[in-house]
């Protein structure tokens, strides 16, 4: 059972670690007062948050130092949430300075390029998926990245040991970024701010600079050597040719006059100018074979967003390539027709069950996934009913299934892939769920000569089997994991969530979905719940990765019935951190949830 989550008072002022992480972030940079502030919340005592067995929580209870205790962020009119204070701050900004949700989104964006860059930033791409409330309609603006004309199926298949070296830190692991021409595109089209108005807070983060946290610090040790290979003892991202410390200030004042540039030229300087020319040289530099034509014919597309039921509630996600959002929704297809609640949260049914789903998901994956522009998907059937209840019939409450349809294993292998994402809800009840990326911590490593940003490694989101429908071809984009969402509660927007991790996006974020419908946790409880996730390759179930809080006696159970466990931290990033908005329409407020396995905060008014 997860812990109940602490109550929302009026006029409570919030120092968790949440608040402590403002307190290093916010509080040493914009100032003290920042870093302790009052939740708006209800008075009527009915407003205390409480546990899914319905008991009220207190601060003795909650753990108010537990940096893990569930909390959720409250607000009236708008929230942001976002994996670093600085950029949720930044939203939440433009959303008071009469931003809609797009115009925040895109603010939160550009300041996480800065304050979190190991994980996004105008190298990369990603997908928006946006609600808008005036009209009802949804829609999608895919920002994918692409690759480029060089690129041939076979250009990862003959190197051997090498092969990784080439799919994620040299030239040709960078795909045609598109993050720039989706925010642009965005904000153009639905935004009411400028570029520069956008990009204001972005570059005062990079310029004046911000202490690291201990996620910053931890990631950039990890990923020191190949900072160190690919953008020197000199890059930004290492303090005098060392990883930074927890506390220690980071600045990059070459990003800042980037993005000053970008703000005052356009995004022509970074697809067609000065910014393009350095791109393609870092790439050839590394044995890549970018062109300056590649990102001169880069486009940002707008498309229908895919839908899908639960329970009869409707969701909205991006369609493929953004192909996590197709098989989110086939998992929670398939789990609908179980009985989740009389097994319970996390048991050893529940578990099991919802694992071997997990695998059949997957072999879906690795059969179909592809760029639908240039391969053909089945996504009715795929999307259907029927074909949840064929793999629910597959799947056996005593033991495996044993065999699972599948494709080429290699276009499922593990990867380490880590992305940002961004919810916002404004005043008129437009809502943004934004996932980006630059894939691997720190992407390459490759930063173009004196711009300050970290160049993608998308190219390893391509399978390395020729004959796969996801193999690399010009002007192709990767199948993504990507799997940002809108839930909908009698009609109206209730849940929106989005997570990193890669592999572990589309069952994270299904878990999180039960957690809440299924098992009336709060927001934030159900992301902080302990996850769990395993996957097919080659037609046999692999290792199922859960977090140690899951007790002892349900992974006995599970050995037991087959499954190979492989234990994970208590609260472990390779579950990704996923950020959630929650309207509570009876209670007239808006929950904000971020995930503790990151620094995720949220920022309400």
């Amino acid at each position: 059972m997860t812990r109940p989550s602490r109550p929302d008072r009026p006029g409570r002022v919030v120092c968790d670690r949440r608040a402590a992480a403002v307190a290093l972030a916010l509080g040493l940079a914009l100032g003290p007062a920042a870093a302790c502030r009052p939740q708006v919340a209800p008075s009527s005592p009915s407003s205390a948050a409480t546990s899914p067995s319905g008991t009220t929580a207190s601060p003795a209870t909650t753990g108010l130092f537990d940096p893990h205790a569930p909390f959720n962020y409250v607000g009236r009119k708008g929230m942001v949430v976002a994996a670093h204070p600085l950029a949720a701050q930044a939203g939440l900004d433009m959303l008071k300075a009469g931003g809609n949700a797009v115009d925040a989104a895109v603010a939160t964006a550009f300041a996480l390029n800065a304050a979190e860059p190991f994980a996004s930033g105008i190298g990369g791409g990603g997908f928006m998926l946006i609600y808008l409330a005036s009209s009802g309609k949804a829609t999608v603006i895919n920002f994918r990245e692409k690759a480029p004309v060089a690129a041939a199926p076979d250009m990862f298949a003959d190197k051997g040991k090498a092969q990784a070296e080439w799919r994620q830190e040299r030239g040709t692991a960078v795909a045609v970024p598109g993050m720039l021409a989706g925010w642009s595109y965005a904000l153009g089209k639905y935004g009411t701010k400028s570029l520069a108005e956008a990009a204001a807070r972005g570059i005062e983060i990079a310029e004046k600079g911000f202490p690291v946290g201990a996620t910053f610090s931890q990631i950039d040790k990890d990923e020191y050597e190949k900072l160190a290979r690919n953008g020197g003892e000199g890059t930004a991202y290492l303090n005098g040719g060392v990883p930074y410390e927890p506390g220690e200030v980071l600045r990059n004042p070459a990003l800042a006059a980037t993005l000053r540039l970008v703000a005052a030229r356009g995004v022509d300087e970074f697809y067609k100018g000065g910014i393009a020319r350095k791109i393609v040289e870092a790439v050839r530099a590394k044995a890549g074979a970018m062109t300056l034509d590649d990102l001169a014919a880069y486009r940002a597309v707008e498309v229908e967003p895919l839908s899908g039921t639960y329970k009869g509630a409707l969701i909205y996600t991006i369609p493929p390539p953004g192909t996590g959002g197709l098989h989110l929704l086939q998992l929670l297809s398939i789990a609908e027709g179980w009985p989740l609640k009389a097994w319970g949260h996390n048991s050893p049914a529940y578990i099991h069950h919802l694992a071997e789903a997990m695998r059949f998901v997957f072999a879906d994956k690795e059969r179909f996934d592809g760029d639908p522009d240039f391969v053909s998907l089945p996504l009715e059937r795929l999307l259907s009913k029927d074909h949840a209840r064929e793999i629910r019939e597959r799947i056996s409450a005593d033991k495996l299934a044993g065999a699972y349809e599948t494709g080429p294993a290699d276009s499922v292998a593990d990867c380490k892939g880590n992305t940002t994402h961004v919810g916002v809800i404004d005043k008129d009840g437009n809502i943004v769920a934004l996932t980006q990326s630059i894939n691997d911590f720190f992407g390459t490593g490759i930063v173009p000569e004196g711009t300050g940003f970290l160049l993608n490694d998308h190219m390893a989101d391509f399978a390395v089997d020729p004959k796969s429908p996801n193999a690399p071809n010009p002007g192709r984009r990767p199948a993504s994991n990507m799997a940002p969402m809108i839930m909908f509660k009698d009609g109206a927007p209730y849940l929106s969530l989005g997570s990193p991790g890669g592999l572990r996006i589309f069952p994270s974020l299904a878990q999180i979905v039960l957690n809440a419908v299924e098992f009336g946790m709060s927001l934030d409880e159900a992301i902080e719940a302990p996850r769990f996730f395993t996957d097919a390759a080659d037609g046999k179930a692999q290792p199922m990765a859960v977090e140690s809080r899951i007790p002892g006696h349900v992974l006995r159970v599970l050995e037991a019935l087959g499954h190979r466990i492989a234990l994970k931290e208590p609260f472990d990033k390779y579950f990704g951190g996923a950020q959630g908005i929650m309207v509570l329409r009876d209670r007239k407020i808006i929950h904000g949830g971020a995930d503790s396995r990151r620094d995720g905060v949220g920022a309400g008014y």
